[in-house]
């Protein structure tokens, strides 16, 4: 009897949470850097971090549920990872979408990938990085490697991928 008890509350517990998505929505990042933003990280003992939102365009129907834009949001926060500060590989997992707003949205899913350095011994970015922007089907096909540099240090334009 009491393993029933522990099964009711634990469907009640997760009935009442919000419906997220369960890595569905998630994909592989690979972040490299310049040697000097390699350099300056190593030196002042900072560390990188991505976070992702996701968004998508909304049906005729949900447009009262359109931030102002005009977009659906379907992460109602960044999901925010943590990167060594030299770089390599990251698992955007996607568990801060909304399942329940996946409704509103016309077409795919979109999202939006920044990475900035993580601010542990300087408050100001120093990274100037290429960033994701496109259809979730399109990034989870293979990873996307994202390039970082010094903000002050001469270098190409950054890219937006995929």
């Amino acid at each position: 009897m009491r393993l029933g008890v522990i099964a009711v509350a634990t469907t009640i517990f997760a009935c009442s949470m919000p419906a997220m998505a369960q890595g569905d929505m998630g994909f592989d990042i690979n972040v490299t850097l310049s040697k000097k933003a390699a350099a300056k990280l190593a030196a002042e003992k900072e560390g990188i971090a991505a976070f992702a939102s996701y968004y998508g365009d909304p049906k005729p129907s949900a447009d009262k549920h359109a931030n102002e834009i005009g977009q659906i949001s379907v992460s109602p926060e960044d999901e925010w990872v943590e990167i060594p500060a030299t770089g390599g590989h990251a698992h955007i997992s996607g568990t801060k979408v909304d399942r329940q707003t996946l409704k509103w949205v016309d077409g795919g899913v979109m999202v939006n990938v920044n990475v900035v350095s993580a601010r542990k011994s300087n408050p100001d970015n120093m990274l100037d990085c290429d960033i994701i922007d496109g259809a979730v089907a399109d990034v989870r096909k293979a990873p996307v490697t994202l390039h970082c540099y010094l903000i002050e240090e001469a270098h190409p334009d950054t890219k937006m991928k995929p």
